[in-house]
């Protein structure tokens, strides 16, 4: 006989099971009827707890044959795809602006390049350094750049080794990076925002927070500074 559980009580058993099982982004976790027998609850608050965790984008529904349920993020993954959904809905509805966004941004991105200047590993610095040369091979192409810009800021957030500050810091690479760099296109000096990676790099790599943190200060208001300078 089925157990009544809350649909909140069966999602925390749904990611359990996912995370008991080890699965990843598109391995199928089962039907909703073999989910209900699997875990003793009822259908309903399968489906309903299915929903839940589809709107935190962790899993999807599939109907016909061969569906069922099926992980599309890592919960990490998840919450930074949530939060990115969500402050680009607000962006897109005017709710924030590209300004407001910066300012919030200081208060993520500084304290994670202190982070990763206690936790890179030589690999990420390495991987640093390719951002900022690949920068400097294509200093009129502004795909590149922005491009390059984008993998820096990800690298420094995933080099800080912690998955919540990185997941909650991703929308300023999926969001606000590629909007700002459009604003500020007209003033903004590569060279100088490139001079600025490298002295971010420099303190990562010699493992100096306090100086990582400022040097990464220093960028985003250099940034901010530009922004208010095309928007007057």
């Amino acid at each position: 006989m089925a157990v009544v559980l809350s649909s909140d009580e069966v999602s925390k058993l749904l990611q359990q099971t996912i995370a008991a099982r080890a699965l990843r982004p598109g391995d199928r976790i089962g039907t909703e009827a073999e989910l209900a027998l699997e875990l003793g609850v009822t259908r309903p608050a399968v489906r309903e707890a299915v929903r839940m965790l589809a709107g935190a984008n962790l899993v999807r529904a599939v109907r016909g044959p061969g569906g069922g349920v099926f992980v599309t993020h890592s919960p990490d993954r998840g919450l930074a795809q949530t939060v990115s959904d969500a402050i680009a809905g607000m962006l897109e509805t005017e709710v924030t602006s590209v300004a407001e966004l910066t300012e919030v941004r200081l208060a993520l991105e500084v304290p994670l390049a202190g982070l990763a200047a206690s936790h890179a590993t030589p690999e990420a610095v390495e991987a640093l350094r390719a951002a900022v040369e690949d920068a400097e091979r294509a200093p009129d192409d502004v795909g590149v750049q922005t491009e390059t810009d984008i993998r820096f800021h990800r690298t420094i957030a995933h080099s800080a080794g912690n998955r919540v500050g990185e997941a909650l810091a991703a929308w300023c690479s999926e969001v606000l990076q590629p909007r700002l760099r459009e604003l500020v296109a007209p003033a903004i000096v590569e060279a100088v925002a490139r001079e600025q990676h490298r002295e971010i790099i420099a303190a990562i790599e010699a493992r100096r927070p306090l100086v990582a943190e400022r040097a990464m200060r220093t960028h985003l208001r250099y940034l901010s500074d530009l922004l208010e300078t095309v928007n007057t």
